[in-house]
């Protein structure tokens, strides 16, 4: 993940759940990256510092991103994300439940 993760900052989901959502979703490293920073609410400048990267770089991979999962913008793609957590939760049991168990 990238710098964005800090030790008192808010995070929705644990780097277990995160793991096996950028899996799940095929998403790449960097896709993951940029998708991690949505989630801490930074916008593409933001996102270009952490990641190390110009900002229309960040701008490609998110449009890659939304044609992949075919939404229009950061707030589809992000109810996106959490549509296919809470789909694995009523499949398979919550993975928090799993992952405080380890």
């Amino acid at each position: 993940m990238p710098k964005t993760e800090e030790p008192n900052s808010f995070q929705i989901f644990s780097k277990y759940e995160w793991n096996c959502i950028t899996e799940e979703l095929n998403l790449s490293l960097r896709q993951s990256d940029v998708v991690h920073c949505l989630f801490c609410g930074h916008s593409d400048k933001q996102i270009a510092s952490d990641l190390h990267i110009c900002i229309p770089t960040v701008r490609t991979h998110l449009s890659r991103i939304f044609h992949k999962f075919d939404v229009c913008d950061r707030e589809e793609l992000i109810l996106h994300i959490f549509n296919h957590f809470r789909s694995g939760c009523r499949k398979l049991g919550c993975p928090r439940k799993k992952c405080h168990q380890k």
